[in-house]
């Protein structure tokens, strides 16, 4: 039986901690070799809704004690919307009397002062919902503050009338 030496005995440890190492880093790279992704895909959205508030200032004709003559007074209206879209703005014909759109009517419990609402200065366009020949107010808002018109005329020749405070409520919808 032959007797290693030191130097042959730390040659064998060597080549052991060798091969020790080497199979390590051929099982390391095995394993790499043999690992797999998937991968996937996702939609991220938002959904925008636009919102849109409207108000109109009262239309006063003031006070007066002469109805012969056509009175004229305007006021105006703002609609604010988030986001910008196609705005619609409709009025109804009013709470007065027997108010239609051809004849609109302030009154004062009893008696009636005909009047009209118009989207132009020339006094020719009536606004309504846009049937029966009315006319709407129609834009595309800016995404803030858009301000319109509207025109009021009393008719003419409506002389003697009580004195009082005749009134008549329109409703303006803003559609968008």
């Amino acid at each position: 039986m032959r007797i290693k030496t030191f130097r042959q005995h730390k040659s064998a440890e060597v080549i052991m901690y060798k091969r020790f190492a080497l199979s390590l880093s051929a099982l390391l790279l095995s394993a790499a070799a043999f690992s797999a992704t998937e991968d996937t895909t996702f939609l991220v959205s938002i959904t925008v809704e636009n919102s849109c508030t409207i108000s109109v200032n009262d239309l006063n004709f003031g006070t007066v004690n002469d109805l012969t003559p056509s009175i004229s007074a305007s006021t105006t209206g703002t609609v604010t919307c988030t986001g910008l879209a196609p705005v619609s703005v409709s009025f109804d014909a009013g709470t007065g009397g027997a108010s239609t759109f051809a004849t609109r009517q302030m009154d004062d419990g009893v008696n009636t002062i005909d009047y009209n609402l118009y989207r132009d200065a020339a006094n020719t366009e009536i606004l309504g919902d846009g049937s029966g020949g009315t006319f709407t107010i129609d834009f595309t808002s800016t995404g803030g503050a858009d301000a319109f018109d509207v025109y009021g005329l009393t008719d003419p020749g409506q002389n003697p009338k009580p004195a009082g405070t005749y009134n008549s409520t329109i409703t303006a919808t803003a559609t968008f």
